[in-house]
């Protein structure tokens, strides 16, 4: 490892808190190892520019993707310690692989989408999300989505793979005391926040919560205005506004006058398309509101019921040959399969 990439490890293993008590299983830190690795990658990239000006042979690096499907909380926040972590025991938290299931990545077909469909489209799927239960998520109780989830792992020179597992999590409405939970086979953590001098993450979560949302303009210019600066934090493209609009959307539940604004708002950012077919995460299928990133040339998919228009999950993969994979080269997927309000976090919606 460089000198550079030491660097890195010992900065953020500085922000950890001192252990107390056995140390845990190494499956148990995966979330903050992942991100680790992320941060020597990005100095490991470096590196090898460096290495190759002088004729030496560089490591080939792992890639990590990084789980986009779960809170949509700012990287430098949680790289800066402004989350801190309890991992619990119990499902999914005995430190192995139990429930993951890696397998090649499929390649689908790239359906060709239409500009001129998404505003009928998004309209259906606001009707829809009008007509969802009125009664409010309470500050002490929690937003439960369960849900199938496929992220991509790839290393350089390697055909691309998906791992695969179950993921349940349980979102705080606390503004002032957020203690959300994930569970994941091999991670079953709590995120706590904020911590004293967290204010960015404070706001953050105040924004966020139900009480929040139904505070937001329902005119879909002025929300979609307020909706770019609140997906600043991640960027200012808009590719970054449509992936935190997924964000609001996938593991959330929204007032439905809110809900309705925001499917309305999505349908005027640049570059969205309405797709006839698509499939989520367990292959159901449905139509979708997409959008590819200019850069990398991953599009997204948001799945809706082609019947209901009721949320499926959502969908990534690539539309033309890139260093990751051939063109339809899915990287990402997920499905929605229970959704509710729940008292604790060692709840699930009563059936």
């Amino acid at each position: 490892m460089s000198a550079d990439a030491e660097k890195v490890v010992g900065e953020l293993r500085a922000q950890l808190p001192e252990p107390h008590g056995p140390v845990l299983p190494g499956d148990r830190h995966r979330l903050l190892r992942e991100h680790l690795m992320n941060e020597i990658h990005q100095v490991q990239v470096q590196d090898k520019v460096q290495d190759k000006a002088r004729g030496e042979k560089a490591p080939t690096a792992v890639r990590p993707r990084r789980n986009r499907a779960w809170y949509a909380v700012p990287v430098g926040m949680a790289a800066a310690g402004a989350l801190a972590f309890t991992f619990l025991a119990g499902p999914g938290g005995n430190g192995g692989d139990t429930g993951y299931h890696l397998s090649a990545a499929p390649v689908v077909k790239v359906e060709v989408g239409s500009a001129n469909g998404v505003g009928a489209l998004m309209e259906n799927v606001a009707e829809r999300a009008s007509e969802g239960p009125a009664s409010r998520v309470g500050v002490n109780q929690f937003v439960y989505v369960r849900s199938h989830y496929s992220n991509m792992q790839a290393k350089d020179g390697s055909p691309l793979k998906l791992k695969t597992y179950y993921r349940e999590a349980w979102t705080s409405q606390n503004p002032d005391k957020v203690q959300s939970r994930l569970n994941q086979p091999g991670d079953d953590i709590i995120w706590s926040a904020p911590r004293d001098g967290d204010e960015g993450l404070a706001e953050w979560n105040r924004n966020h919560t139900y009480a929040a949302l139904e505070k937001l303009p329902t005119q879909p210019d002025a929300l979609l205005k307020q909706l770019r600066k609140d997906a600043a934090y991640s960027g200012s493209s808009d590719q970054d506004l449509f992936n935190y609009v997924g964000g609001l959307i996938n593991e959330n539940i929204l007032p439905p006058e809110t809900g309705a604004a925001i499917y309305r708002a999505a349908a005027k950012i640049p570059g969205v398309v309405a797709l006839d077919k698509a499939q989520d995460g367990d292959g159901r299928p449905g139509v979708a509101l997409a959008r590819t990133d200019e850069k990398d040339h991953e599009r997204k998919e948001l799945v809706f019921d082609a019947n209901s228009y009721d949320y499926l999950g959502m969908r990534a993969y690539l539309v033309q040959n890139t260093e990751l994979g051939k063109k339809g080269t899915v990287t990402e997927m997920q499905a929605v399969l229970d959704r509710g309000v729940v008292d604790s976090r060692d709840e699930t919606p009563k059936k």
